[in-house]
Parts: C-alpha cells; sequence; structure tokens
C-alpha cells in the first residue's frame, strides 16, 4: 500500500487510487470539470493538474495513481497559473451569459472562475458563435457556446443508458456535442446529462426559465414510481413542488433516475382535493370538517351490519408507518373485514433502474402485513356480494371497470385519497390524504433498503395521512391506538416485525438500511404511547 504526502498531510491508501481519490480521503480539494465518480476518466479538462515529485509536468489528478514516496502540491504557485490559464482557455469562447443561465447558482465552471482565477478576461477577439437553443431531444435542450466539452454527457450515454445517443463531431473550436443524423437524445435516461453538465450547456426542457435555483428549498426523500425508489431531492418555491433531482445513493440508484420519475411530480399537481366530503342523502356532495368525516367513516363501517360485511382496500403506496397502523386496524377493529390490495399494475422495467412494480412500498407493506397477520388479495379478486361498506385508502390502484363497478354497488364507499379521480367520484365519505412530499415515512425498495422520505411541502390542514385516519377508526370502536410521532411508529414497526428488527430512525440516515443492517432489535413504545400529532 503507497504512502505518499498531500500538501504535507502523509496518507496511506490502496494501490491504484488516484491522487485525486487520496486529496478527497484528506479534504484537500481539487477542482475537476470532466471528472465524475460514476463515469469513466477522461482527464481532458485539465483542471486537476497538480504538482509532484514523480513527473516534471503537472499530472491530472484524476487519472494518475498513487506512487509509494509521492509528494503532491495542490496549491503551488505552478498549479496557480496552471489553474488559471485553463479556466481562461475553457472561457476563450463562452458566452459568459451567467445572469440568462439556468445553471446560474450551482455552475461549476461559475464556482471555479470565482475559487480560482477572478480575473478580467484579456481577449478582446471575437467569440465563436454556435447552435443557442438546439433540442437534443424531448427532455434536453443544448446551448452549444456554453459547452466546454467535457464529455461527461458522451459517457454517461454510452456507459450507463447504454444508447450512445451524443458524440463530439467537428475540430479544435468548431467541436460541438451533438446527436447522431436523424436521431433524438430520447433514452428513458437522457436528463440525467442536464445534471452532470457542470456548466449551462444542457439544460431542462421542463425547468428551463422557471425558477431561479436560489429561491429554491431543497428536501430529500424517494420517488415513488417504481419499486427501485430511487432516492431524490424535492425541490419547492412557494410550497409547490418545480423538479425532481437524483441524489447520490450507492445503495439504491447511484447518482442517476429515470425521465419518468424525474417528470413525475407534475402528475400530482392538478385536480388536487384537500377538503373531506361526504354525499347527502339527497345525493349533493357536501364539505365538512375532518372531524366529521372521520365520524361519518365510523358509522358507514358500523352500519354495514358487522365487520364481516366491510371490505377494506390496502395500497403499496402506504408508508411503512402507515401499513403499521392499518394493519394494527385490520387486525383489531376489523379484524373480520375482508382486505385487498391495490396498486397500479406492473409496467415495463430494465436492466438499469426501472422496475416493472411501480409501487414504491410493496416490499415494505407486504413484510408488515404479513407479520402482523394481515391476509390481502387481489383487487382484482374483488367482488361486491355481501359487502356494505368499503373502505379505500390511496387512489394509486389500477382496476378494471368490472372492479369498479363492483365497488359503485356497495351502499357505503369511504375513499381517502388526494385528488379528483375515478375513486373520488365514487366516494361517499372521501377523506383527503397527504401526498408523498409532504409526509415524513418511510419506504422500503424492491431490495429491502428502507429509506427515509422527508416532508418537503407543507400539506393542508386538512390532508392527513393513511396512517392517521386508521388510528382515529381504530380509536372510534374503542382501540388504544396513539402515537406521537413516526419515529415512534417506526420504533413500533422495528420491534414487531423481523425483517426490521434493529433499524433505527435516525440510524436510516441519508442512504436508507437494508434489511438485516440493524445493529439488534429495537425496543418499539407500546401500542398506548399517546398521540395526536398525524404521522
Amino acid at each position: 500500500m503507497p504512502t505518499l504526502k498531500i500538501d504535507g498531510q502523509e496518507i496511506t491508501v490502496e494501490r491504484g487510487t488516484t491522487i485525486l481519490q487520496a486529496a478527497e480521503q484528506l479534504g484537500v480539494q481539487i477542482p475537476t470539470f470532466c471528472y465524475h465518480p460514476g463515469l469513466s476518466i477522461a482527464a481532458n479538462c485539465r483542471m486537476c493538474l497538480v504538482d509532484t515529485n514523480k513527473a516534471p509536468k503537472p499530472l491530472p489528478a484524476c487519472h494518475a495513481q498513487v506512487m509509494d514516496g509521492m509528494e503532491v502540491w495542490t496549491d503551488s504557485e505552478k498549479v496557480k497559473r496552471t489553474r488559471k490559464a485553463v479556466l481562461e482557455f475553457i472561457l476563450l469562447n463562452h458566452p459568459v451569459d451567467c445572469p440568462i443561465c439556468d445553471q446560474a447558482g450551482e455552475c461549476v465552471l461559475q464556482d471555479h472562475y470565482f475559487k480560482y482565477s477572478a480575473q478580467p478576461s484579456r481577449l478582446f477577439h471575437r467569440k465563436r458563435h454556435k447552435a443557442k437553443a438546439k433540442v437534443l431531444g424531448p427532455n434536453v435542450i443544448l446551448d452549444a457556446e456554453r459547452c466546454i466539452l467535457c464529455t461527461r454527457c458522451v459517457r454517461f450515454c454510452d456507459e450507463i443508458a447504454k444508447s450512445s445517443q451524443l458524440t463530439i463531431v467537428n475540430r479544435g473550436e468548431k467541436s460541438e456535442i451533438t446527436t447522431f443524423p436523424g436521431k433524438l437524445l430520447d433514452n428513458p435516461y437522457a436528463a440525467n446529462t442536464v445534471d452532470i453538465c457542470p456548466v449551462g450547456a444542457l439544460t431542462s426542457r421542463d425547468f428551463r426559465f422557471r425558477t431561479r435555483v436560489w429561491m429554491l428549498s431543497s428536501e430529500r426523500s424517494v420517488c415513488p414510481e417504481c419499486a427501485r425508489g430511487c432516492t431524490i431531492r424535492v425541490d419547492t418555491f412557494e410550497n409547490v413542488p418545480r423538479r425532481y433531482k437524483p441524489v447520490h445513493n450507492p445503495k439504491v440508484n447511484d447518482w442517476w433516475m429515470c425521465d419518468a420519475g424525474r417528470a413525475s411530480f407534475r402528475d400530482y399537481l392538478g385536480d388536487r382535493m384537500e377538503g373531506p366530503t361526504i354525499v347527502a342523502a339527497d345525493g349533493r356532495r357536501t364539505a365538512v370538517s375532518t372531524a366529521k368525516a372521520v365520524e361519518d367513516a365510523a358509522r358507514a363501517i358500523q352500519a354495514a351490519g358487522g365487520h364481516h360485511k366491510v371490505a377494506v382496500i390496502a395500497s403499496p403506496w402506504l408508508t411503512n408507518e402507515d401499513a403499521y397502523l392499518l394493519a394494527r386496524l385490520l387486525t383489531g377493529a376489523l379484524a373480520d373485514a375482508r382486505v385487498y390490495m391495490g396498486g397500479r399494475a406492473a409496467g415495463a422495467g430494465d436492466d438499469v433502474l426501472i422496475q416493472a412494480d411501480k409501487n414504491p412500498n410493496r416490499r415494505g407493506v407486504d413484510a408488515i402485513f404479513a407479520a402482523l397477520g394481515v391476509t390481502a388479495q387481489p383487487l382484482a379478486s374483488f367482488a361486491g356480494a355481501g359487502v356494505e361498506t368499503v373502505v379505500v385508502f390511496g387512489d394509486n390502484h389500477d382496476a378494471a371497470e368490472s372492479v369498479l363497478d363492483a365497488i359503485k354497488a356497495v351502499p357505503r364507499r369511504v375513499v381517502a385519497g388526494t385528488r379528483m379521480s375515478p375513486w373520488w367520484q365514487l366516494a361517499t365519505t372521501f377523506l383527503p390524504l397527504r401526498l408523498h412530499w409532504e409526509k415524513d415515512g418511510s419506504y422500503t425498495n424492491f431490495e429491502g433498503v428502507v429509506q427515509r422520505l422527508r416532508r418537503a411541502v407543507r400539506a393542508a390542514s386538512t390532508c392527513k395521512s393513511e396512517g392517521w385516519y386508521a388510528m382515529k377508526l381504530a380509536q372510534s370502536f374503542g382501540d388504544a391506538l396513539a402515537f406521537d410521532t413516526p419515529q415512534d411508529i417506526f420504533a413500533a414497526v422495528a420491534s414487531a416485525v423481523p425483517e426490521f428488527a434493529g433499524l433505527g430512525w435516525s440510524a436510516l440516515g441519508d442512504h436508507g438500511l437494508r434489511f438485516g443492517e440493524g445493529a439488534a432489535p429495537a425496543a418499539g413504545p407500546s401500542a398506548d404511547a399517546q398521540m395526536e400529532a398525524s404521522p
């Protein structure tokens, strides 16, 4: 194992480690443009050049491997001059249109210029002009004048998306990124090229000119569009989600996410139903308070004439915490109810990230229901015979017309949902739900990785979680089911469900924990722990 010094700090690393990787271990920052930890090394931007005692000229830190006895200087006068020269060369034909550039505020070139150059241009030549708004595909647009030819996007398409849809054409100052003739940048992961572009050359057609990035608030969450559960960042402005961005998680999605998941936030912005309603005897839908709606739901269950005449439709979109509370209701007050599992129908998948299961928490819900003794039948098998009341949790259910007709024939229909949909139209009692970005909770992906959802948007006070409604219904039937926080519920899950044993809420961290990674079974609170705040 070679031992070296970087700026006077000694470190021993594995053979094959690059200077850049060794410097990162010491906390020494070396600027880069073309380097990305998830891609092959191109070493073409030369921004990471450093001095060593093993070569007469500066070496690219991203590519050069360490040697025993090596000494590296990252801030010598020679290195500083080299960085300024590299930046001056990069800016030779760059338009420097930061005020109108979408990347402003999160631009690597901008940051490096202020930190490593910050000097006025010495050049007064006429800059070469290239395409300013070239549409590459349905999600990505190119400003060729801003491109610094780092080739990150080319390598991503070749190595990750396996599509090879981008290339560099021409030579010298005429070089530019483009697609092959007659082809579009339309692979399922194309928008990741926007994320990894260090400048404002590749921008999102969806987010372009929408919001300045420094005006955004951000929270980590989980993409709910398939069982992969990519770790994402929800960026909001004025309490409205504006975009999803992938966040590095080596257990789940590395640095990437699919374009379908990235654009899915728009599906939840329209037709939102935030007020509880009941349908009166005359057929008119009336807005009521949350307490009144819960009371009406409890009466609808009671009016069935026996809980064996009640059907409950659960969802693999429930958080682990909501699934636990619903399972407690189904093994307590509604122990005789018929239980069905809905959710979205299977779709297409691939060998990169996308899973055929289009539900975010099937693995977690199944584990919790199995541990607590809840058996659910597929929603497709629903038959209305003998059912007097149906309680539907969630509205992300793909159901055949025959199933919807059978549910519509049930006299009393309690639906907890988020937006105006066929399920809302069926409801005689409607309970408004929080969306996934309005919850604190956790999801379990198909590989058993449990991740946190963090609240990115403030929900309307009338919107509650599925678990909150399950708990209130249980209480209305005399069950002392009560919890204070999602942390308390998660601790109860860890105590009751073998797969979650030893997992702690705070230990989930940024990357989550896989089933079996817990240190020891956690002691959860009793079922009688007091709760009034919604989970």
